[in-house]
């Protein structure tokens, strides 16, 4: 009974050291509108923990060559612009660092100066 005992607490103890030393889990999120022919098709890309964000990326991607344009991501009231980037039919503007908390069910979106009439967002969730 005492070596079942010993095994009981030896494998509990294991299991509690393996938790603690256990990186963070790092959540991730994208959400895209519009699509490549017609409007281009914007997407963000969020990664963080609950309601950290660590780093958003945002992408244009159309069937055409086209004009520069701008990124503009918004996460409540954070806001970043990126200065003009000319591509022929791929834009991509990060990942920029974040590193913030923000309230359960805030919206992070990202826009495209080039193609203002939508834009792709994700909500924030714990």
């Amino acid at each position: 009974m005492r070596n079942r005992t010993r095994s009981t607490i030896m494998a509990g103890f294991c299991v509690a050291a393996a938790l603690s030393i256990s990186p963070p889990a790092y959540a991730s999120s994208s959400g895209c509108t519009g699509n490549a022919g017609g409007n281009g098709s914007k997407c963000i890309y969020v990664t963080g923990t609950k309601l950290k964000v660590k780093t958003v990326k945002a992408t244009l991607t159309k069937n055409h060559a086209d004009n520069c344009g701008k990124a503009t991501i918004t996460i409540g009231s954070w806001k970043k612009t990126s200065g003009k980037i000319c591509k022929a039919r791929s834009f991509s503007w990060g990942p920029i660092a974040v590193n913030k908390s923000f309230k359960d069910g805030t919206k992070a979106c990202a826009s495209w100066s080039n193609y203002p009439d939508s834009k792709a967002c994700v909500t924030i969730h714990k």
